[in-house]
Order: structure tokens, then C-alpha cells, then sequence
């Protein structure tokens, strides 16, 4: 169990646990004016609950693949405040994006290794792989780009990846469209490399905010910056 200040997340069948890239995510992504939000591969719904804290006008959808998973995400949505403005989807993104609807935010924090090695679990691989059966990059914005109401101005697509997968991620993002409009380089510690990277695309270019935070300051606890990103949710 993962107490946050207003809701508890429950992971006990989820391949993937709570951890910092969720979080981030879930407390960095612009949700202003967001009516219909949609988190992809949402795991047990850390992301998915973060949003409906932060935007309690909006409507919030989960879509997981996974059983276990979803069924996690199901029972810590009806568990919460935000029980009736969330709804979870056990199915494959792919299908799910050929129902015609469409979304003014969606967020990801999806597969992302791309190593010929995958865990030997199955539900792991595909939770954290872009092979081994899991969702690849180029599948994930198919279904974004499908998924994202084009008559908005301002829809968007947020998400975190290791930025070693960018000089990937970011040209076939362009092919299907998108223009990277926000940019957070995440840093452990000053003086390590930046190994995740914070992301949003909208499907009209404008100049693109580029900064960086880091995690860990100097007295070995949560930088200022992180901490203030946060104090919405971690206890």
C-alpha cells in the first residue's frame, strides 16, 4: 500500500510498482482547462488518481491491458474521493482507440526498454518493454495521435521516458505529427547525467519550455524543487 495525502494506491497485482517516474509525471503534466483525460497503460491508476486530484472538472480514464493490473487501478479509483469521475478500461490501447473517442490530455508512462534481454516475467516484460509483447513507441502514438482531439488547441500528450530513447522517440513523434512543446530533464543529483526525461506534445508547434529538476539535494533529502512538485500528494 502507497499512502498519498488524498488517496491510497494498492499495487498488489500490478506488474510495475509505484515509483518516482509515476509520481513525477502525475504532478508535473499541464492539466489546465483539461475536460477528458486519459491515462494510457495506467497500471494500478497512481497517474490516473493524480490527474482527478488536480482536475476535479475533468473526467478521467485508465486504459490497462493487464488483469491484475487493472484490477488494481479499478478498486483504488472506487476506493478514492474521485470514484465518479474516473472510470478504468481493461483493454488494449490499440482497440480502445477504435471506439472514436477523443481526449484533450492524454499521459503515459509507458514500456520503455528496448533491450534484446526482457525479464524472465511475462507481465513485467510488458510493462516495462517495447518488445517481448508490449507496447512499442510507434503503436503508442498511433493510438495518441488517433486518441487526441485535433479541434482543441490546446490537447497535449504528456509522458516520461528515459532519455536515452529520445533521439528514437522524438523523430517518429514528429512523423505522426507531434511537436515537442515542454521539456524537463530530470537529475538525480547535480553533476549526474540526465537519465529520464519529462515530455509534452501537442499537435501544434509552439516554442518549446526547456528546464531541469533535480531530485536529491544537497542534505541528501528531496531538492526544494522536487518537494514543491510533490507536496500535493507524497506524505
Amino acid at each position: 500500500m502507497f499512502r498519498f495525502k488524498q488517496f491510497v494506491i494498492d499495487d498488489t497485482h500490478c506488474a510495475m510498482k509505484v515509483g518516482t517516474d509515476a509520481v513525477l509525471l502525475g504532478a508535473w503534466a499541464d492539466l489546465q482547462e483539461c475536460r477528458r483525460i486519459l491515462d494510457v497503460g495506467c497500471g494500478s491508476g497512481v497517474i490516473a488518481l493524480m490527474a482527478a486530484q488536480r482536475a476535479p472538472e475533468a473526467w478521467i480514464t485508465g486504459v490497462e491491458i493487464d488483469a491484475g493490473a487493472a484490477r488494481d487501478a479499478e478498486r483504488n479509483a472506487e476506493a478514492s474521493p474521485f470514484a465518479d469521475r474516473m472510470q478504468i478500461v481493461r483493454e488494449d490501447i490499440t482497440r480502445f482507440a477504435q471506439r472514436g473517442l477523443r481526449f484533450d490530455c492524454i499521459l503515459s508512462n509507458p514500456p520503455y526498454h528496448q533491450e534484446d534481454l526482457l525479464p524472465p516475467l511475462a507481465a513485467r516484460a510488458a510493462a516495462r518493454h517495447t518488445g517481448g509483447g508490449g507496447l512499442n513507441f510507434e503503436a503508442l502514438l498511433r493510438a495518441v495521435a488517433t486518441l487526441l482531439d485535433a479541434t482543441c488547441p490546446a490537447a497535449r500528450f504528456s509522458l516520461v521516458l528515459p532519455t536515452a530513447a529520445l533521439p528514437h522517440f522524438l523523430p517518429l513523434a514528429a512523423v505522426y505529427g507531434f511537436c515537442l512543446t515542454r521539456r524537463t530533464r530530470v537529475i538525480t543529483r547535480p553533476g549526474k547525467p540526465c537519465k529520464r526525461t519529462l515530455l509534452e506534445l501537442r499537435l501544434q508547434a509552439q516554442p518549446t519550455a526547456d528546464d531541469e529538476l533535480v531530485l536529491v539535494g544537497d542534505d541528501g533529502g528531496r531538492s526544494a524543487a522536487y518537494a514543491t512538485l510533490c507536496r500535493d500528494f507524497y506524505l
